[in-house]
């Protein structure tokens, strides 16, 4: 299954979507229910993947907006999470996942941009919430701001990386 996110982008969420996950779903209008029939279809499908693997590039130290949306689209209460007395159940709970991201610079510690990273830890986050504690991340840093050798070097990592998570993923299964 595959979702490319610049040719079908999920719709933002807006007050009407809002409104109804906070609204019991035997209780929701039709304008509600169909306002997050989007929504539901993105979670029954990432409800059913065994693995995620999401690229995503970095822009201004952050998600693009899409995948942003992708998330407030994924990461719902009664959906992907439930809030339960003893806490936070997420329900993508032993799925694998990874998190393929490129950046312009490098964000590695005593870089230019270090510290800055602000993309890493929102997804680790947002995934952590809906049980998803440990997904594995490669970065392709910096594939502009250090000139076309770096970039090479940078790229040529990222891929060597993937190839060695492929093959413990495999070695998983």
């Amino acid at each position: 299954d595959r979702l490319d996110l610049a040719a079908s982008p999920p719709r933002h969420f807006g007050p009407t979507q809002t409104a109804a996950v906070y609204v019991a779903q035997a209780d929701r209008t039709l304008e509600m229910t169909e306002a997050l029939a989007e929504s539901d279809a993105l979670c029954t499908r990432v409800l059913a993947a065994d693995a995620f693997v999401c690229g995503i590039p970095m822009y201004n130290f952050g998600m693009p907006s899409v995948f942003k949306v992708f998330v407030d689209n994924v990461i719902r209460s009664e959906k992907t999470f439930d809030i339960t007395d003893s806490g936070v159940v997420g329900h993508l709970a032993g799925k694998k996942a990874a998190f393929l991201l490129s950046t312009g610079g490098n964000y590695r510690p005593g870089a230019m941009f270090d510290g800055m990273d602000c993309l890493t830890p929102h997804l680790k986050a947002a995934f952590a919430f809906a049980g998803l504690a440990n997904p594995d991340v490669v970065h392709a840093q910096s594939t502009h701001f250090e000139g076309p050798d770096a970039k090479e070097k940078a790229l040529a990592e990222a891929e060597a990386a993937v190839d060695a998570l492929a093959d413990s993923w495999i070695g998983d299964a």
